[in-house]
């Protein structure tokens, strides 16, 4: 089985103008972390892959 890595979203490239409804979503956004985990296996018999992906949601303890 291979597993690919957990990219974070902060770690992306994401553009926001500087609208009130945007500045509304970025405090919003400051409270939680988004996670986007994929996870790729693989079969023994004939070496097809899938990959998984889900996003979760989590709060900080920062």
């Amino acid at each position: 089985m291979t597993s690919v890595p957990t990219q974070r979203a902060e770690d992306l490239h994401i553009s926001n103008s500087t609208s009130d409804a945007n500045h509304e979503h970025e405090q919003t956004w400051d409270a939680v972390e988004t996670y986007f985990e994929c996870i790729t296996t693989c079969s023994l018999d004939d070496g097809e892959c899938i990959t998984r992906c889900v996003e979760q949601l989590r709060d900080t303890d920062e």
